[in-house]
């Protein structure tokens, strides 16, 4: 191959990765590459179909992305973005274009799950979260690649979106709980994390130095990041007061929530506050005393309650 050039071969799939610093010099390797790459073809009986060959113009330059460039016999558009090996690659390389089709894919299948999951009844928690774990794959297919492009949130706020949909039937929740709550309920790491995660594992292999001590260690990197990040967030501060420590309430090896303990988690539920402020109540009087029905009186101060208490 000509200088700064290269073949990424899987199967059938072929990639010549090109460097050049104008798009003439470009056309002029790629030709390169086809006459060779042809040659080496022609004599092993095989054939190149160049009018299924897709081309991407790889560049933070501000330059016109879609150009028409010849291979072989035959003049081909550079596109915006392709997809090789079910991971879609766009210009600058941010991977947007790969987030949304992911996104929309796994939004298709979390609908489908949820069917299953009703609040009242149906699985239990722990098996929630297993089926949930399709979406999941959807989502962290090729994480590895594309993990480092989640720190701008335009980008992790799409799949956080779809996680808080799976994170909602893992809690049996009320679609009024906030994403990060449900997430801890339900205990389902952010995704972004999960993602920055398995790049760091996928790091550690390449550098061969993958020992289970390593891994785990990655994993508690993880945990200490959702904690933080829970400590700042401002959503959910019920939730908080009652599961304060993450790594104590996911490595718990007892007890499953279910549609009655979210609500006692989260507030929204059966509670006079809170159907209040959804209108389907005219006021947040707790009817045992003049006190606000709100989570907080009614499981730890409403004398209703108080012998099963």
């Amino acid at each position: 191959m000509p200088d700064d050039t290269f073949l990424v071969g899987y199967a059938d799939d072929i990639v010549a990765v090109i460097t050049a610093r104008n798009t003439e010099y470009a056309q002029h390797k790629l030709t390169q590459v086809m006459t060779r790459v042809k040659k080496w073809l022609n004599s092993h009986d095989l054939k190149l179909a160049d009018e299924k060959s897709e081309l991407l113009l790889v560049t933070r330059k501000r330059i016109p992305l879609e150009i028409d460039m010849r291979v072989g016999e035959n003049v081909i558009r550079t596109r915006k973005d392709i997809k090789y090996l079910g991971v879609r690659l766009d210009s600058k390389l941010t991977f947007s274009s790969h987030i949304q089709e992911t996104r929309k894919r796994a939004t298709v299948t979390t609908k489908s799950l949820s069917r299953l999951m009703a609040n009242v009844g149906g699985p239990l928690q722990s098996r929630r979260k297993l089926l949930m774990e399709v979406s999941n794959a959807i989502m962290l297919y090729g994480c590895e690649v594309w993990a480092g492009t989640l720190e701008t949130a335009c980008r992790s706020k799409p799949l956080l979106e779809v996680q808080r949909t799976m994170a909602l039937r893992i809690a049996s929740a009320h679609r009024t709980v906030s994403g990060p709550a449900a997430s801890v309920i339900g205990g389902a790491i952010p995704i972004d994390l999960i993602a920055k995660e398995r790049k760091r594992i996928y790091e550690i292999r390449q550098a061969r130095e993958t020992t289970r001590a390593l891994i785990a260690r990655s994993r508690d990197e993880t945990l200490q990041q959702w904690q933080e990040i829970w400590a700042a967030e401002e959503k959910g501060r019920w939730t908080a007061r009652l599961i304060p420590n993450l790594v104590a309430w996911t490595a718990r090896a007892h007890g499953e929530v279910n549609y009655y303990i979210t609500q006692m988690l989260t507030g929204h539920g059966y509670f006079g506050a809170f159907l209040h402020s959804i209108g389907k109540r005219n006021d947040a009087r707790c009817e045992y005393g003049d006190a606000e029905m709100d989570n907080e009186h009614t499981i730890f101060q409403c004398g209703k309650f108080g012998s099963a208490r």
